[in-house]
């Protein structure tokens, strides 16, 4: 009675979306890998969708409070596994961002974004205003990760870092003229980081605007993906069953454009899904916002609800050529074992966070009747 007592705290209505999105993973996974012939990354799939809710049941029998105290030695960890990555990593397509540590390949990177989101909730509530010398040890702790993350070399990834610290800024209530402040300084230096682009990274920018320019090059891997979801129609051709995926004309359809397979085999009903699957999952992590009482349970929940909000935005606007090729990976969807296990320790806390909250009148009235 006492383990059931366990499940019934946890936050059904979360768990319950988060196992729909997973569906769509592993609908997609499935296709992917078919076409493919390789069936081993199904079934790796398959592993890390169970160990993500062993994680997230673990995590939720964990207090908060402890989590974040160790939050510093978890950053210093995975900053150490980030540089490691430079020296020993294992390098594909040209990048090099994968830690193979014999059993197991893990990106690092992908880890860092927990790391920063943690040691900001932790850090932030310490500070009063901006001339606070926290504050230069906030941008010393996000500039380091962000400048080994470009030498991998993965762009989208460290401009992700700072998605979560503006908002945990915002929710801190820093003002809006600061922010504004930030907006016309990097729109001023645009044109120097412009030129400090590698050229494949201009390439893919530009894809945006015209992918037919360079057909067989940077816009290749929008065209194919956006003739896949078109392709789709109304209930999409089945599942195994889309030829962009099957006939391995849509690049990397197991990670960042998995969401075309899903909106190629099962059409603008099973994409409508899915996506009105991620608003209620997004909507239900801001619930949290109301019930939370300290304010590093308030800048955590906001910095995992942007984290999750940018990567299913980014991800979804790239597959139909809205927005540049970056590796961003679909939480919960797209193949990969650090993007599944960080966000399932998101989850995790997430459900730490919700049984404390949720439990406290009632232990609050126990320990008063008891006195």
């Amino acid at each position: 009675m006492r383990f059931l007592g366990e499940f019934r705290g946890l936050d059904w209505v979360l768990l319950l979306l988060l196992a729909g999105i997973q569906l769509f993973g592993i609908v997609g996974v499935l296709s992917a890998s078919y076409s493919e012939g390789m069936p081993i990354l199904f079934k790796k799939h398959l592993l890390y969708v169970a160990l993500s809710w062993l994680i997230i049941f673990l995590l939720s029998r964990e207090k908060f409070r402890n989590i974040l105290d160790l939050s510093l030695y978890i950053y210093l960890f995975n900053l150490f596994l980030l540089v490691l990555v430079l020296i020993m990593g294992r390098e594909v397509y040209g990048a090099k961002r994968w830690l193979n540590l014999g059993f197991i390949n893990i990106q690092p990177s992908e880890f860092m974004k927990l790391s920063l989101i943690l040691l900001t909730a932790y850090v932030l509530p310490h500070i009063r205003r901006l001339r606070d010398r926290k504050v230069l040890l906030l941008v010393f702790v996000f500039s380091i990760p962000a400048v080994v993350t470009l030498k991998q070399p993965d762009l989208g990834t460290a401009a992700t870092y700072f998605v979560p610290l503006m908002v945990m800024l915002f929710v801190k209530g820093v003002r809006i003229r600061y922010f504004i402040l930030a907006g016309l300084t990097l729109l001023i230096t645009s044109p120097l980081i412009w030129n400090l682009l590698k050229d494949y990274q201009k390439k893919r920018i530009l894809a945006v605007i015209d992918p037919y320019s360079d057909y067989l090059g940077s816009g290749y891997q929008l065209i194919q993906s956006v003739i896949a979801i078109g392709s789709g129609g109304i209930t999409g051709k089945g599942v195994l069953k889309g030829t962009q995926s099957q006939l391995m004309f849509l690049p990397e359809a197991h990670t960042d454009f998995i969401f075309s397979v899903i909106g190629e085999e099962l059409g603008f009903m099973g994409t409508s899904l899915f996506v009105l699957l991620v608003f209620f999952f997004l909507l239900r992590i801001f619930s949290y916002l109301r019930i939370a009482i300290t304010s590093s349970e308030v800048l955590f929940i906001a910095g995992v609800f942007s984290l999750f909000f940018f990567q299913y935005s980014v991800n979804i606007l790239m597959t139909l050529g809205l927005f540049p090729v970056v590796g961003i990976p679909l939480p919960f969807v797209s193949f990969g074992g650090s993007s599944m296990l960080t966000f399932s320790i998101m989850i995790g806390i997430l459900m730490s966070i919700y049984r404390e909250l949720t439990g406290v009148v009632p232990v609050l009235a126990k320990e008063v009747n008891y006195e």
